[in-house]
């Protein structure tokens, strides 16, 4: 069953599955919530379901039909469907002789923003009448990268938005909500998908990975913060090597060390990041349809990497900076709760070394540990040198030690 693949987020199917059933569709959908949850699964599944010409019920596609084998033959965002408007690539036609349709990107999933002439194309499109069947369905990844920069796309999209063609069906997702103007809001139905549960996390990396040990199943979803996205980051950028590399670092870590901590951390983001670029230029070479998987299923996300080696490491250091949150995190609940030798950590399989941090730094040392890694990540996704933020992180981590 389709609905049954997406993982968790029950009461957003029911809300989708009842819409289906009384066939009271909108013109405009937002699926808001944090990245790696489905978002954009949801959104494939839904227009799966509205534009299939034979449902066996109203809110389930049939599998068979036109519609439903261009779905299944979808690779990521590229998808075949006439009625489909893809915004990560779009075909130029045939030119110069070549008996191949050339496909060039038009925006792509890390893109910091959705450019005017993307939005432009967009709109024509979705004002020309369905080839194939009763709509034209575009899905806009991360919708909040159309209201950064200049207004122009975000103003140019809001019209449509006012006026759209009554075939249109037009799904928003995005991590980042807040960064949408109210206005395009305000026009669209909100859907709201929360994070999962380690349980359902574990669920997906065992769906995509079977043979996957229980232990390393448990820990990626104890560390994944309700993002099956993000758990598949750590299993697929190699969490064992990330993670070992922080403990020890953390461990050696004092008012000495605390440089060489700095610049280790991000010769390992290089090296990390260059043997992942790599990884992806092979893979693509072997797959050459689409410019990214469902978000559930991706390697990257918003704040990780475009596909240049630069981008790559930017990706890995984010990965490592939040491993070593986790270890802050650990470390604050050992320092506050003392003695207490039940209390949940994220790292379950390393309750020593979370009390080893509550004693170095303390709890109040973790707090100021915790705020320098959450300005470290936003420098990284402002893309700040890499090693400038490390160097910095550094020193406000040696200013955090209890004895510092």
């Amino acid at each position: 069953m389709l609905w049954d693949e997406l993982i968790g987020q029950a009461p957003a199917k029911g809300y989708l599955r009842t819409t289906l059933t009384t066939k009271r569709l909108a013109h405009g959908y937002l699926f808001s919530g944090p990245t790696g949850v489905g978002k954009r699964s949801a959104a494939y599944a839904f227009a799966q379901a509205a534009m299939c010409h034979a449902p066996a019920e109203p809110d389930t596609p049939c599998g068979a039909c036109k519609s439903c084998r261009w779905f299944a033959g979808r690779k990521g965002a590229q998808i075949e469907h006439p009625d489909v408007i893809s915004l990560l690539t779009f075909s130029k036609g045939k030119g110069g002789g070549d008996s191949h349709t050339r496909t060039e990107k038009r925006v792509g999933d890390q893109d910091p923003i959705i450019k005017l002439e993307t939005v432009q194309y967009v709109c024509e499109q979705l004002h020309r009448s369905p080839m194939a069947g009763a709509k034209r369905v575009v899905i806009v990844p991360e919708a909040q990268r159309l209201c950064r920069g200049q207004a122009e796309p975000a103003n140019a999209f809001l019209k449509t938005l006012e006026e759209p063609p009554a075939a249109s069906l037009i799904i928003l997702t995005s991590s980042q909500p807040e960064g949408l103007l109210d206005t395009i809001v305000s026009r669209v139905q909100t859907v709201q998908f929360k994070r999962l549960s380690s349980t359902e996390v574990g669920a997906g990396l065992t769906r995509r990975w079977p043979g996957m040990e229980a232990n390393d199943v448990k820990l990626a979803a104890a560390l994944a913060d309700g993002s099956i996205g993000r758990a598949l980051d750590l299993v697929g950028g190699d969490l064992k090597i990330w993670r070992a590399a922080m403990i020890t670092g953390l461990e050696k870590f004092n008012a000495q060390t605390f440089l060489q901590f700095g610049a280790n951390l991000w010769k390992l983001a290089e090296t990390e990041g260059t043997r992942l670029f790599e990884k992806d230029k092979d893979e693509q070479a072997e797959d050459s349809g689409g410019d990214g998987e469902d978000e559930e299923l991706s390697a990257q996300e918003e704040e990780g990497a475009a596909k240049t080696v630069v981008g790559w490491k930017r990706h890995a250091f984010t990965r490592m900076l939040a491993l070593c949150e986790v270890c802050f995190r650990d470390g604050l609940v050992s320092a506050a709760s003392g003695t207490n030798a039940t209390v949940p950590l994220l790292q379950p399989d390393r309750p020593d070394f979370a009390r080893a941090m509550g004693v170095k730094f303390g709890a109040e040392g973790c707090e100021k540990a915790l705020r320098a890694l959450r300005e470290a990540l936003l420098a990284a996704r402002l893309y700040v040198r890499g090693d400038i933020i490390a160097r910095a992180l550094a020193g406000r981590l040696r200013d955090a030690l209890a004895n510092g």
